[in-house]
């Protein structure tokens, strides 16, 4: 008998052995009659219904029905029906991916086939063939990393995030979280992810920051305001004196960091994923932010299904990497509609997935914005509304405009 026929053996003769029909595809099967042999018997074990030869008979011949008895009396005693699954599910994977590669557009540009073949590889994905572990076991796993970490004198179990009120709440930039960061037009959503990644990047943190909005040279007259304290204004307008001029000079001929920042605008989430994965293997990555969710394109018609795909692809592809993603998200007009204009969690647009996905929703707010005089520099926040593994807290800050930063208040 070959692999097909005796794991079918197996499952017919051993009753046990029957829980895996729902994970198994039929078209893993290339012999017909036993696709069609798993395809029944998936419909019996989801109908709670006997499968043996009475019930087998409705849907086989006769012919069919005696090699079906005599399958199931050659059974092997496989140890392991899922190992052998798991081989034919690879086989019949690497077959369609290999098609599909092969019919490949060789004419288009770069660029397509690159996104195409990043679309191939994100769709051929495998079924979990993982079983449940022991809570002892992952405890004990766990606890020792936890004394590792504290004996190597890391309080943060996640990257520093140049923060402290940060690290405290949110445990520092942990590997496969989401946090969006999400206000309305004004409240300064880049100007604290901007503020946020050269922070972390200046505790050697690895960073990328895509910006869907702003050109690279204008994050970089942010940049320059940020690490020179000079005023937005006299770096638009050249009206910096000479040595303000020394000082940006001396400051951008020093930078020791890793901070890397990309304006492409036409971004789909294939793209995106396609990007981040050549620049993590190029240059390393930690942290990733992506001003802001609502620029990017998803391939859903529906615009609630289309944010749901691309907040769910970004959530997978931060567990994927390894890294931490921040997404910049828009909030609707709702908060404005309060009295005290402060932001909620159903404040967020277009989807729910997006709170769903996150592990951590913060909204940079300024009350002092919807007043006529604002003072130079603002008493804001950052307010932690979502937060999956720790305290949902308010962060004082201050908002400096001519800057256009945040720093925390301590």
């Amino acid at each position: 008998m070959n692999t097909e026929q005796s794991i079918v053996s197996n499952l017919l003769f051993y009753e046990e052995s029957r829980h895996i029909l729902p994970k198994i595809n039929k078209n893993w099967f290339k012999d017909s009659l036993l696709n069609k042999l798993i395809d029944v018997m998936t419909t019996l074990y989801y109908e709670n219904k006997p499968i043996d030869m009475v019930s087998l008979m409705k849907y086989f011949s006769q012919q069919d029905i005696l090699f079906i008895v005599q399958l199931q009396q050659n059974a092997t005693g496989m140890s392991s029906v899922s190992y052998h699954l798991q081989q034919l599910e690879y086989a019949y994977v690497k077959e369609n991916l290999v098609q599909r590669i092969t019919s490949l557009n060789l004419t288009q540009e770069l660029k397509e086939m690159v996104v195409d073949l990043q679309k191939i590889i994100d769709e051929t994905t495998f079924s979990s063939h993982k079983e449940p572990s022991s809570i002892v076991k992952v405890t004990n796993k766990v606890v020792d990393e936890i004394v590792e970490n504290i004996e190597k004198g890391n309080a943060l179990t996640g990257k520093q995030t140049g923060w402290r009120s940060l690290d405290k709440y949110i445990g520092g930039y942990n590997e496969g979280d989401l946090i969006v960061l999400a206000g309305r037009p004004g409240m300064g959503k880049t100007a604290i992810a901007l503020t946020l990644t050269k922070d972390f990047a200046k505790y050697n943190g690895k960073a990328l920051f895509l910006s869907l909005e702003m050109s690279n040279e204008q994050l970089a007259k942010r940049y320059i305001s940020l690490i020179g304290d000079i005023p937005n204004y006299k770096i638009r307008n050249g009206s910096m004196q000479k040595s303000d001029m020394y000082q940006i000079i001396d400051i951008a001929n020093n930078q020791q960091i890793n901070f890397y920042i990309d304006d492409d605008a036409d971004t789909t989430i294939s793209q995106i994923k396609a990007k981040v994965k050549l620049h993590k293997s190029r240059h390393g990555l930690e942290l990733l932010v992506i001003d802001y969710i609502q620029l990017v394109k998803g391939t859903k018609a529906n615009r609630e299904q289309e944010i749901a795909e691309i907040s769910r692809g970004l959530k997978l592809l931060a567990k994927e990497l390894k890294i931490t993603v921040i997404i910049l998200a828009q909030l609707s007009r709702k908060s404005e509609e309060r009295a005290d204009k402060r932001p909620m969690l159903s404040d967020l647009r277009e989807s729910g997935a997006i709170e769903q996905d996150a592990d951590i929703v913060m909204f940079p707010f300024r009350p002092a914005y919807y007043d006529q005089d604002k003072p130079q520099i603002e008493d804001a926040e950052l307010i932690i509304a979502k937060n999956r593994n720790g305290e949902c807290v308010t962060i004082p800050t201050l908002f400096e405009g001519q800057y256009t930063s945040y720093k925390e208040r301590i």
